[in-house]
């Protein structure tokens, strides 16, 4: 990678972080480019060279949240010495970041019923590293019925059961991470 590639990710990163703390706290409709280019310091015209549109914008964020989360992950698992132990504090990480973003997961564009299947196509790549960690927690349970990898996509999707009740219905999504744990751990057989 050249040192303008660099530099260019490094201003990404940059403009992302203080994006983060844009959408989280006003949600992505409101926010227009120019309002973000400001609370940035940069130009409209260097933003839209960073980030073609809007949703070029938001998909970006949300690769980034995924890396950052894949990376805190990854820091606890040095610290947690159980497939169980571990795979407990990624289902107490995900819903404590849905938490941290319910002001995000209530703008429209989040909620969009094929969003997450979008995101999926269009952010595969930031999915992968995390389904891959996870697989390989699940390949060390007993008696897993389905391939690892499969397992950890079914995790997510269960997980996501959880997040959308709790959405719909409130109550204390924390309070279910072993719920979920247990109710997936019985389906999949670990």
């Amino acid at each position: 990678m050249s040192i303008k590639e660099r530099v260019k990710e490094y201003k990404k990163e940059l403009v992302l972080q203080k994006v983060a703390q844009l959408f989280e706290s006003q949600g992505i409709e409101k926010i227009k480019m120019a309002e973000v280019a400001k609370q940035c310091g940069i130009s409209v015209g260097a933003l839209y060279k960073l980030f073609g549109s809007k949703d070029e914008l938001f998909y970006e964020y949300v690769r980034f949240e995924m890396e950052r989360f894949h990376q805190r992950l990854k820091e606890a698992f040095e610290h947690l010495s159980t497939p169980q132990e571990r795979l407990l504090h990624y289902i107490r990480q995900l819903f404590a970041t849905f938490i941290a973003k319910r002001r995000l997961l209530e703008d429209t564009l989040a909620v969009d019923p094929l969003f997450l299947a979008k995101l999926s196509l269009h952010e595969r790549q930031a999915l992968h590293p995390i389904y891959e960690t996870i697989a390989q927690e699940l390949a060390k349970l007993p008696n897993l019925r389905i391939a690892p990898l499969q397992a950890a996509i079914l995790l997510k999707s269960h997980l996501y059961g959880y997040i959308e009740y709790w959405l719909l219905e409130g109550g204390e999504l924390m309070n279910k991470s072993e719920e979920a744990y247990k109710t997936f751990i019985e389906g999949v057989g670990g």
